[in-house]
């Protein structure tokens, strides 16, 4: 569990906050691919990447309250806020308007449900290459 934490911060540095689906993104994690494939079966399952949202989540939650809003985002980036919440509206399980750390780390994350091309909840490199581009 500590090295995905530490994985997942990799993954998150530089991201505003950890939500953005940048190239930068996806190269870290295709850089960290073996770190964050936790049994080694050369692809990553929605469990393995639940770790990756895990440990993420107190850099998404910046201001501590438990929830994923507006508010967690810099006032100068709330046009790009907007645009990523709306984006991840499907986790917001109970439409309350927000994101709790459960339905951010229990729903499927945006990556992974992008990413994942034949659907069958594992990612390879290779689908997470063909996503970069």
């Amino acid at each position: 569990m500590y090295r995905t934490m530490i994985v997942a911060l990799i993954l998150s540095v530089g991201v505003v906050p950890a939500l953005a689906q940048s190239a930068d993104q996806i190269q870290q994690l295709l850089a960290n691919f073996s770190q964050v494939d936790a049994d080694g079966d050369g692809a990553l399952s929605a469990a393995e990447f639940r770790n990756v949202q895990a440990a993420q989540w107190p850099q998404v939650d910046r201001n501590g309250d438990g929830f994923l809003t507006l508010d967690d985002f810099p006032r100068i980036a709330a046009g790009r806020a907007k645009t990523q919440l709306a984006e991840i509206a499907y986790l917001d399980a109970d439409g309350d308007g927000r994101i709790s750390q459960s339905e951010f780390v229990d729903g499927e994350p945006p990556l992974f449900r992008r990413a994942d091309s034949n659907g069958d909840g594992m990612l390879t490199q290779s689908e997470i290459e063909a996503a970069g581009n």
